[in-house]
């Protein structure tokens, strides 16, 4: 049996851009409803970093994330996110044990 993988991946925005990060990821997590096991994408602001997005995934397996890497920029919303960033993403990789919204 696949176990599910996770990460949190926070993005800054370009000073003062961070909104516009926010709104261009929401718009990615609704592309990624409908990704093959994609179990959880969730945007997420911090009150201190005006300008930091934090997105929280969970995939059913490796594969199934990895398919989300790989599909075409455009079609996963990221392209229009990219010009927002200040710097490349940064990732924290896990591995989902279990919790109220995990099935």
């Amino acid at each position: 049996m696949s176990a599910r993988v996770g990460r949190y991946v926070r993005m800054i925005a370009t000073p003062g851009e961070g909104a516009a990060l926010a709104e261009g990821m929401l718009r990615v997590a609704e592309g990624m409803r409908s990704a093959p096991g994609c179990e959880l994408y969730i945007v997420n602001r911090t009150p201190d970093e005006e300008d930091a997005v934090w997105v929280t995934e969970v995939w059913s397996d490796e594969a199934a994330s990895e398919a989300a890497l790989e599909r075409d920029l455009g079609e996963a919303g990221l392209g229009a996110v990219l010009p927002l960033l200040a710097g490349p993403p940064e990732y924290i990789e896990l591995t989902p044990v279990g919790g109220p919204g995990l099935g």
